[in-house]
C-alpha cells in the first residue's frame, strides 16, 4: 500500500531508538565529546564533514553537509553553550541519514532535493563552561551587526557564502514557559523572526510560518498543546532576525521541557521528529498547504509555570493567613556531566493565574519551619539515617566543620551554626525549606531545597546544600 510522507515520518519516529546516538545521551557534554561524535561520521560517503573555523580560545567548529538538492537549508546548534538539546538531535539526524532500511525513499527525496549543512555546537567555549555566553561573555546571539565574536562572523561567513534558502536557529528555553493560559509546558516553542520593525509577513517570512504550522500539526500528535510561539518583537542583533531580513526563511526552535524529563532525552526525540518533518515540508513542497493563518493560530507561551505551586497554604504571622507558593529550582554546574540544584521561593501571594508541574493542595495544612539537629559525624550520613530525620521534621544539619562542597549528595541541609537565621518561615527569594503539617502538626509534606514529597515517599535522588 502506497505510504503517504506524513505516516512515513511517523514510523522513522516509532523507530528512533535505532537512530539514537548513544554515546551522548546528557544536557552536558563537551566540545572533545562532539568532536569524537562527529569523527564517527568523517568517512561516511553520505556526509562531507569540513573545519569552518575556530572559537576564541581554539576549540574547533565543524560543518556537516548532506544532500545535493537545490534548496538550500543551513542550522546552527548551541550558540548559548548551555542549550545543547538540538546538538543532540542533529547527532541522530546523521545516523538516520547513513543508515540503509525501509525509509530510504525519504533518504533520496531529502537528499535530491535539498543541501543541508549543519554547524553544531557553535559555541564550544561557552559548552565547555556550561553557560550561555561566550568565553568572552558576549552573547552570540546579539552579536549579528557588531561581529564582536570569532563564532558570530563564522556563522556569518557562512551564510553569506552558502546563501541558503532556509534557516533553523536550535536553542533550548528554560522549563518554566507555558502554553497560552494553560499548565502545559511548552514542549517546543517556535518563531518566523520578523525582519524589520513593522513585522510585516513577506514571502520570505511567510515560507518560514509555512514550515512551522507544518511542524505544529505534525508535533501535537506527540505533545498536545505543547507547542507555543515566542513574541515577534524586532531585535535587529539577533541572528534570527537578521537571517530574515537578508531573505532567508528562518525558522526558531527552542527545545523546551516535558516532565520527568531532566536530560530532555524526550524533548531530543521531538527535536528530532521536528526537524525531520521541516525537511520533508520543504523537500516535497507540501509547506504550501499551510496558512499564516495557522501559524498565527499557535498560541503564545508565557511565564507562568512554576516547578512546584503550593495552593492555599496556611500561615502564622503573615498579613495574609493563606498564600500560595511558586518555587524554582536552578541547576549549578558541578563537573562533567553532574549538576546540582538550588531551590528557591520565586513568589508568594495570589498565584492563581499560575500553574507547576508539581502542584500541591495545601488547604487545611499549615507552613511550618524545618527542625535543625547537631550533626555529630558527615561521614556517617546515610539514606536510611536522612529519611529518618527527614521524617521527624529535620531539614538542617548544624556542624562547625562544614563540608567545602556547595552541595550535599543526600536531601538534607548542612548549615554552620551563624546562618542559624537562615532558618525561617518562607520569605520571597528566600530559601525553599519548609514543613507542610495538618491541625495535629502532623507532617503532610517536606520541602527541602525546593523538591517536595512526602514523608513516605522521600526522593532520594533530590540534594541538599551547604550553607556555610
Amino acid at each position: 500500500m502506497a505510504q503517504n510522507k506524513k505516516d512515513t515520518v511517523r514510523e522513522i519516529v516509532s523507530a528512533y531508538s535505532s537512530y539514537h546516538f548513544n554515546p551522548i545521551n546528557t544536557n552536558l557534554f563537551r566540545h572533545a565529546d562532539l568532536m569524537e561524535a562527529i569523527e564517527f561520521f568523517e568517512e561516511n560517503q553520505e556526509l562531507e564533514v569540513a573545519s569552518l573555523g575556530c572559537s576564541e580560545e581554539g576549540r574547533e567548529i565543524k560543518t556537516i553537509t548532506y544532500g545535493r538538492g537545490k534548496t538550500k537549508v543551513l542550522l546552527w546548534s548551541q550558540m548559548h553553550g548551555n542549550e545543547s538539546t538540538a546538538t543532540r538531535a542533529i547527532l541522530d539526524l546523521l545516523v538516520f541519514f547513513t543508515s540503509s532500511d525501509a525509509f530510504n525513499s525519504l533518504r533520496k527525496q531529502l537528499a535530491d532535493s535539498l543541501t543541508l549543512v549543519f554547524i553544531p555546537m557553535l559555541n564550544p567555549d561557552g559548552a565547555e563552561r556550561f553557560q550561555r555566553r561566550t568565553s568572552t561573555e558576549i552573547d552570540m546571539n546579539r552579536d549579528a551587526i557588531a561581529l564582536q565574536t570569532p563564532e558570530a562572523r563564522l556563522l556569518k561567513n557562512t551564510a553569506e557564502q552558502f546563501k541558503p534558502d532556509f534557516a533553523f536557529n536550535l536553542h533550548d528555553q528554560r522549563r518554566f514557559y507555558n502554553v497560552g493560559n494553560t499548565g502545559v509546558p511548552s514542549s517546543l516553542s517556535f518563531l518566523a523572526p520578523a525582519f524589520d520593525q513593522s513585522r510585516k509577513v513577506n514571502k520570505v517570512r511567510e515560507k518560514a510560518m509555512q514550515v512551522i504550522a507544518g511542524i505544529n500539526e505534525y508535533a501535537q500528535e506527540y505533545i498536545p498543546g505543547g507547542v507555543g510561539l515566542y513574541d515577534d518583537a524586532y531585535s535587529h542583533r539577533s541572528f534570527g532576525d537578521f537571517m530574515q531580513s537578508k531573505g532567508i526563511s528562518t525558522i526558531l526552535v527552542e527545545s523546551g521541557w516535558i516532565k520527568d524529563d531532566p536530560e530532555k532525552e524526550a524533548i531530543r526525540k521531538l527535536n528530532f521528529a521536528s526537524l525531520l518533518k521541516g525537511f520533508e515540508l520543504i523537500a516535497s513542497a507540501a509547506l504550501n498547504q499551510f496558512s499564516v493563518k495557522d501559524y498565527s493560530d499557535i498560541p503564545s507561551i508565557d511565564t507562568k509555570l512554576f516547578d512546584v505551586l503550593i495552593k492555599n497554604a496556611g500561615f502564622t504571622g503573615s498579613v495574609s493567613p493563606v498564600l500560595d507558593i511558586g518555587i524554582n529550582r536552578t541547576e549549578q554546574l558541578l563537573d562533567h556531566p553532574h549538576y546540582f540544584s538550588i531551590g528557591k521561593i520565586d513568589d508568594l501571594g495570589d498565584l492563581s493565574s499560575f500553574f507547576g508541574f508539581e502542584t500541591i493542595d495545601a488547604t487545611q495544612l499549615k507552613v511550618a519551619p524545618g527542625k535543625a539537629v547537631r550533626l555529630s559525624d558527615y561521614s556517617e550520613l546515610s539514606t536510611v539515617s536522612v529519611k529518618r530525620l527527614l521524617r521527624q521534621g529535620v531539614l538542617f544539619l548544624i556542624t562547625e566543620q562544614v563540608p567545602l562542597e556547595s552541595h550535599v549528595a543526600y536531601p538534607v541541609n548542612i548549615i554552620h551554626p551563624r546562618k542559624l537565621p537562615y532558618l525561617q518561615h518562607p520569605v520571597f527569594e528566600g530559601s525553599a525549606n519548609f514543613l507542610l503539617v495538618d491541625q495535629s502538626k502532623t507532617i503532610k509534606y517536606i520541602v527541602m531545597n525546593g523538591f517536595v514529597f512526602e514523608p513516605d515517599k522521600i526522593n532520594e535522588s533530590a540534594n541538599g546544600l551547604v550553607i556555610s
